[in-house]
């Protein structure tokens, strides 16, 4: 008897403890915890744009209703045409994923932000560590395929292009990347775009396969070469020729083909009109 009411009391005590802890932590507390985990990857608060934009005065810009609608399900606000969402989808070319954010944690996020005043500490992205050290050649790798993704992963080319990989170039499912690395808002834009890969094609092709951090640092290093290399002129000339070769193949075999149909086609009605 004694031993049940002990662990019945050290378990109110515990609870307590936790509940007292909860309490203890105000919105804004909250709501920094929600940022860090959740925002900080794509956003800043006064440290500029990133992947998506800086969210400093977000809550002098924008009246809370759409925040909390914006923040609770974007991809619902950006599907009923709204043109707020319109507008930021053509400006930073990533749909900002649904985060199946509580009630709580979305009111507990706009306390946050909105205590955030101009002057505040600015909070930016962390790049994964080594990012500045990745392996472009690796990272060619990984995007091609070469190299297979620790986590199973697809490799980028299925889906995407870039220069300097190759005559016939990659997948037209996503954009090319050959510029993403400006795009995107540099290393710190894009060590965040391939932590978070939020696209919503990617999304699900990542959703338990997760780039590693090293695999991160060294696309990261693949991408910012290929923002300064240049496509190869010759490659444009190569699928032409063999566009023409091609073409010039069906029009041989058709040559070829045609005379053989044409004269079975005679026999046919010569043995039709003598009645055989």
């Amino acid at each position: 008897m004694w031993k049940r009411l002990l662990i019945t009391l050290g378990a109110a005590v515990l609870l307590g403890l936790l509940t007292g802890q909860y309490l203890a932590a105000s919105p804004v507390q909250s709501g920094s915890t929600v940022f860090g985990e959740k925002c900080a990857s794509c956003h800043t608060i006064g440290g500029g744009d990133a992947v998506g934009p800086d969210l400093e005065g977000v809550t002098d810009r924008r009246d809370r209703t759409f925040l909390e609608r914006f923040i609770s399900a974007p991809d619902d606000v950006l599907a009923s045409g709204d043109p707020v969402a319109k507008s930021l989808l053509e400006q930073y070319k990533v749909p900002m994923p649904n985060l199946g954010l509580t009630a709580a944690e979305v009111d507990a996020l706009i306390t946050y932000l909105a205590s955030q005043a101009a002057g505040a500490p600015a909070t930016a992205p962390k790049p994964p560590s080594g990012l500045p050290g990745g392996d472009p050649a690796r990272g060619k790798n990984l995007f091609t395929g070469a190299a297979r993704f620790e986590n199973e992963g697809p490799p980028c080319l299925s889906c995407h292009t870039i220069a300097g990989i190759g005559r016939l170039g990659g997948g037209t499912l996503g954009p090319d990347l050959t510029r993403s690395y400006t795009k995107y808002g540099g290393d710190a834009g894009i060590a965040s775009l391939l932590e978070t890969l939020p696209f919503p094609t990617m999304t699900p092709l990542f959703a338990d396969k997760q780039l590693a951090a090293e695999e991160r640092a060294d696309l990261a290093a693949f991408l910012r070469e290929a923002a300064t290399a240049k496509r190869d002129s010759t490659a444009v000339w190569e699928l032409l020729a063999l566009g023409g070769a091609g073409v010039a193949l069906l029009v041989a075999l058709a040559l070829l083909l045609w005379p053989r149909r044409a004269l079975s086609v005679r026999k046919t009605l010569l043995r039709t009109r003598r009645g055989t």
